[in-house]
Parts: structure tokens; C-alpha cells; sequence
């Protein structure tokens, strides 16, 4: 009995030590955090839940979720963080997302925020490109993803059980042979969460404590080596020009479009010149379109991003999505057909609104010149346009 009584008193030293030590490093954070960290294009930062917690922390901040298109146009003056960081009554955007970014990688990741993001307002970029026949797969999202935002996602107390098996199957389906050790791991305690049996039920119920220890030891490493990620990480705001003064829309869409038609010269999309003569013009392939790389209406893309707003309603986040057009003189000259790229719109229109959430929408534009840099990425107006609804929806409701 005595040998009982240690070890539960053992166990709980432990349990205490390992919370005295997250309270303590989470301190240290918040105390290296600074505002323009939100710029950061980082995995560290796009896998760290304690470095984008401290982001939502901050009274002035609305994080930006998206993909490819927050690194490729990071050097035009219409980005975002260039119209809206660091002014004076103004907001920091915290960007959050690379190329490979999906809708199943960014519930994860909100699912790990837990209550960081309870009430408030979200910007989420959605890209078609996402929405293909295969869906996301294993390597892409592991490369991602964490197992810590996925066991975040699973111990969260705002998120449904059923929500939890939808996220778990997803897990369980895209998994592959060759697998992190550490993924295999965590999909084992997805594959428990997923199934509905009564002893894949008890094995789960056994198996918690084990997993929620081992999600409490990966959140303080995370923290640990946030701690240093900040103390050696060179402040963004040294050399930064300063940010951009608005005079109103108008001016900026033709002051865009003014710097646009300079720097796309030769092609008929309005496509930014050195992209097309990279990757269009030398790469005849391009032109092609293949069967597993074109919007399809079945894609699971669309079961994940319902995922995705499942987790919004459940965790009372506020999000608006923006619903970005691909290039229609583009997608026209090599024969996609266009009937599939309105079907498509009006999907995430639909199921967007059918949670009471903001969307917009942008497939107007698809004809627009320079509303794209390329086929896919929203380019020197289109972020005029996105930059507008972005400064409306932060400021709705403020006054």
C-alpha cells in the first residue's frame, strides 16, 4: 500500500514540476514576444501553438491564415503586412502559412490554439488548388502539421467527439508506409479516436493518459525552444521600410495597376513576366492540365475544410474567408472547363454561409488582369481588393 501511495505521490511531484516549468518558460515568452513577430514566415512558427497564442494575445493582431501566397508576393507593396503593420491606430497582421498549407493542416492548427482564438476575429485565405482529386496527402502533411497540434487538436474540450473522429479518420486515411516514428505514434491514438467500438473505445480511454502526458511534455519543448527560437531570433523591424499610407481604394487599385501592367509585358494573362518566363513559358507542361491537378467537386479537400468549420463554430472563432479566383484567361487557354470553376465558387460559397460565416468573394475577378501574379497566387490588385475587406471586416462592429 505504502509503495502504491509513493508512486501516485510521485506522479503527481512530476505533473507539477512539468506545469511549474510550462507557467515559467510561457512567462519568459511573452516577455521576448513583440508585435512584428507576426511577419515571421517560419515552420517554427507555423508548428509552435505558444508562439501563435502569444500572436492572438495581442490586443492589436488578426491572424492570417493561408498558403503559397503569403511567401510569393511577400515583396510587393500591396501585401498585407505592407497596408496595415505597424500604423498608428492600426493592426499587426500575423501571417500564418506556406506552400502545402491545407484545410486539414490549418484545422489541426486551430484545433492546438484551444481557446486563443474563442471570439475572435480570423482572416483565411482558401486557394482551389487545394481542392483536387487526390486531396492532401501523408507527406505534405507531416511536413506541415506537428504530432503536437495534432494531440492539441484531441485534448481540446471545446471540440466535439464527433468532430474528433472525423479529424482522427482523416489522419488514419492519408497515412503512408514510411512514416515519422513519432506520427506513427500519434496516428495509432487517432486510429483509437476514429473507430466507434467498444474496445477501440476502452483502449482509448486506457491509452489517455499516456498520449495526454506525452502532449504535455511536447507543449513545454515546444516552449522551450520558442524561448530560444526569440532570444536568437534578429528583430523584423530593423531595416523594414515603413509602412504604406492609404488614401483611398480607388487611388490604390489604379496605383496597382499602374505597377502591374509595367511588370507584365509579355503575356496576355497578366501574369507577372519573370514568373511567366520561368514557369510558363519554358515549361510547356504547364500548359497541360492533369486529371489529378483540376478543381474537383468530389476532392476531400472539401470534407477537410468542412473539418475546418466545424472547428470555428465549436471553438467560437469569427472568421472571415476570402474565396480567391483562379486565373480565368489562364485556366480558359488550356482548356479547363469553366462551368467546374463556378460549380466550385459556388460550393464554398455555400457551405461558408451555411455556418453564419463571412465570406468574399472574389470569382469575379477571374478575368481581371493582374488581380493574380500567376494562374494561382493573388498578385498586385487582387491584394488591394482582399487588403479592402480585410480593413472592413477588422473595423466592423468596432465603433
Amino acid at each position: 500500500m505504502k509503495k502504491v501511495i509513493t508512486f501516485i505521490c510521485s506522479i503527481i511531484i512530476c505533473f507539477g514540476f512539468l506545469f511549474i516549468y510550462q507557467s515559467h518558460y510561457e512567462g519568459l515568452i511573452s516577455k521576448k514576444y513583440y508585435n512584428k513577430f507576426g511577419e515571421n514566415l517560419t515552420e517554427h512558427k507555423f508548428k509552435s501553438p505558444i508562439l501563435q497564442s502569444m500572436g492572438a494575445r495581442q490586443h492589436d493582431n488578426l491572424l492570417m491564415f493561408g498558403s503559397s501566397e503569403l511567401e510569393h508576393t511577400i515583396g510587393y507593396y500591396t501585401q498585407p503586412i505592407k497596408f496595415f503593420n505597424g500604423k498608428k491606430d492600426g493592426f499587426q497582421i500575423n501571417l500564418i502559412g506556406r506552400a502545402g498549407y491545407k484545410s486539414l493542416v490549418h484545422a489541426a492548427d486551430f484545433g492546438a490554439l484551444g481557446n486563443e482564438l474563442k471570439g475572435q476575429k480570423v482572416v483565411f485565405v482558401l486557394s482551389p488548388q487545394w481542392f483536387v482529386k487526390k486531396g492532401i496527402d501523408e507527406n505534405t502533411f507531416e511536413a506541415n502539421s506537428s504530432e503536437l497540434q495534432v494531440y492539441g487538436f484531441l485534448f481540446n474540450k471545446n471540440i466535439s467527439l464527433t468532430t474528433k473522429q472525423d479529424f482522427s479518420k482523416r489522419i488514419v486515411l492519408i497515412s503512408g508506409k514510411k512514416v515519422n516514428k513519432h506520427f506513427a505514434l500519434m496516428r495509432e491514438y487517432c486510429s483509437l479516436y476514429s473507430n466507434k467500438d467498444l474496445l477501440s473505445t476502452s483502449k482509448r480511454y486506457l491509452m489517455t493518459p499516456y498520449y495526454w502526458l506525452r502532449y504535455e511534455l511536447l507543449v513545454l519543448k515546444d516552449e522551450i525552444n520558442s524561448n530560444k527560437y526569440l532570444k536568437s531570433d534578429p528583430k523584423l523591424v530593423n531595416g523594414l521600410e515603413p509602412p504604406h499610407t492609404i488614401t483611398n481604394w480607388n487611388t490604390e487599385l489604379e496605383k496597382a495597376s499602374k505597377i502591374a501592367k509595367s511588370r507584365s509585358t509579355n503575356n496576355k494573362f497578366g501574369i507577372d513576366n519573370r514568373v511567366y518566363d520561368h514557369s510558363f513559358k519554358k515549361n510547356p507542361e504547364t500548359t497541360k492540365i492533369s486529371t489529378n491537378n483540376t478543381l474537383c467537386i468530389s476532392s476531400p479537400e472539401y470534407e477537410d475544410f468542412k473539418l475546418l468549420l466545424d472547428v470555428c463554430k465549436e471553438e467560437g472563432i469569427k472568421p472571415l474567408f476570402l474565396n480567391i479566383p483562379v486565373n480565368g484567361k489562364w485556366y480558359d487557354y488550356v482548356g479547363y472547363n469553366k462551368n467546374d470553376r463556378l460549380a466550385y465558387y459556388k460550393k464554398i460559397n455555400n457551405m461558408v454561409s451555411s455556418y453564419g460565416f463571412e465570406v468574399a468573394d472574389f470569382s469575379k475577378y477571374e478575368n481581371e488582369n493582374y488581380f493574380l501574379m500567376d494562374s494561382a497566387h493573388i498578385g498586385w490588385k487582387g491584394w488591394v481588393y482582399v487588403n479592402e475587406a480585410i480593413d472592413k471586416y477588422y473595423n466592423k462592429d468596432k465603433n
